[in-house]
């Protein structure tokens, strides 16, 4: 039995994760596809676009067998959290053969080469990157001034083109192989070229990025125009959601309200916020007009959007560095709930039994199934969920009512 694990947020589900899912099928012989996924909230720091039960339901039409739920800590995390998150989960699973993602250079090679060094961290490496960044470089710019250096260095001056570090999807790929070597995992990564337009691109076609087709429906709403870029169950699942879609302008008057309430105090106990980024927002915040200008009132040369967004949604959030901190302490703590699953798949979940802790399938039980620590988090993921319903209309009001999803 060969088991592939996909990290995704499916935020929509498009062709591109379709060809993805079809390749693990067709291409690696997987019998099933095990998906860690985003619940509520995503890596950029905003809600997702619908809900993390549509989503898994988008993922189950399309060739998933098993939907997780990642944890709202590592959602909204950085690379690095995301990753390490999602990859101790699968790890957990203790099922899990292949982990596969999709990167803009397709080379399993060349980012495991760069994940080792960035593991081992080489002395002349940490000299290089030191010396980068006391000459001004940003910590992107002298990391890859650092690699580039000591790879050519240790292969005989052979060239590396190491303008993988600036594409998102590389260096993704770069953290979870990061995560499996650090974890001993025997968990194969893979990476398969990306297809299609860029993360960022809005080009609207047959291969449009998700960025593209959530701009899409920001300008025009959903229409006929985005059909074509994603599976028909995929967009018919959206558009009987028309009017529960998220974005940051529904959680503008709650992020307002929260941080009026701790000013304080301030905010540096919450996690990605040091002690002049919350002097900083103090400073700014009597211009606060919504959440995505607010953003943009604090972005800087040195702090991007996507790091002001993810700080500001954990302080909404209650996410805290405190946490955060025990939970890498304990390798990374998880749960493993599960959203959705496909009926035939309850071999697979017989054999996940075996070998790791029972799997959440109904959250009642969940203070008895899990650790304190593990029941921390499932709390703090579970208050994450009832911030985004509470912001966007939901039929999903209480999750204890839930039955799970099976296809």
């Amino acid at each position: 039995m060969k088991t592939i694990g996909i990290v995704a947020e499916f935020n929509p589900f498009h062709n591109g994760h379709l060809h993805l899912l079809n390749y693990c099928k067709k291409e690696l012989g997987a019998d099933y596809i095990v998906i860690v996924m985003s619940g509520d909230f995503v890596q950029r720091g905003s809600p997702a676009l619908v809900d993390k039960f549509v989503r898994t339901k988008m993922a189950l039409s399309c060739g998933a067998d098993l939907v997780f739920e990642l944890p709202v800590c590592y959602s909204t995390g950085s690379a690095e959290f995301f990753a390490q998150g999602a990859v101790s989960l699968l790890d957990k699973l203790g099922v899990v053969d292949q982990l596969v993602f999709g990167s803009e250079c397709g080379d399993t090679s060349l980012l495991t080469e760069v994940a080792n060094i960035l593991v081992k961290e080489p002395d002349q490496y940490k000299e290089a990157l030191s010396a980068h960044i006391k000459k001004g470089d940003s910590f992107p710019v002298a990391r890859e001034k650092a690699l580039t250096g000591y790879m050519k260095t240790a292969q005989d001056n052979r060239e590396t083109d190491l303008s993988v570090l600036s594409s998102p999807n590389n260096i993704l790929g770069i953290e979870y192989i990061k995560a499996l070597l650090s974890r001993n995992s025997k968990i194969e990564p893979i990476a398969i070229k990306r297809i299609g337009e860029a993360y960022d691109s809005e080009e609207l076609n047959s291969l449009s990025s998700a960025s593209g087709i959530r701009s899409s429906i920001t300008s025009g709403g959903i229409s006929a125009d985005i059909s074509s870029a994603m599976p028909s169950s995929c967009y018919e699942l959206l558009s009987e959601n028309t009017g529960r879609l998220a974005d940051n302008k529904r959680i503008s008057d709650l992020l307002h309200y929260k941080l009026l309430q701790e000013k304080e105090n301030g905010y540096s106990v919450y996690l990605d916020v040091s002690e002049d980024f919350s002097n900083k927002i103090l400073s700014k915040l009597e211009k606060y007009e919504s959440f995505d200008q607010f953003c943009n009132v604090l972005k800087s040369k040195d702090t991007t959007y996507s790091r002001i967004s993810r700080s500001l949604t954990h302080i909404l959030l209650g996410i805290t560095d405190s946490n955060m901190a025990a939970y890498k302490e304990d390798g990374y703590t998880t749960f493993a709930r599960v959203l959705g699953m496909k009926a035939k798949s309850s071999p697979l979940l017989r054999e996940i039994n075996k070998s790791s802790k029972p799997l959440l399938t109904n959250i009642k039980n969940a203070q008895e199934l899990l650790s304190p620590l593990e029941f921390r988090m499932f709390k703090e993921t579970l208050f994450a969920t009832e911030i985004y319903n509470l912001a966007c209309p939901s039929k999903n009001n209480n999750e204890y009512r839930l039955k799970q999803i099976i296809l």
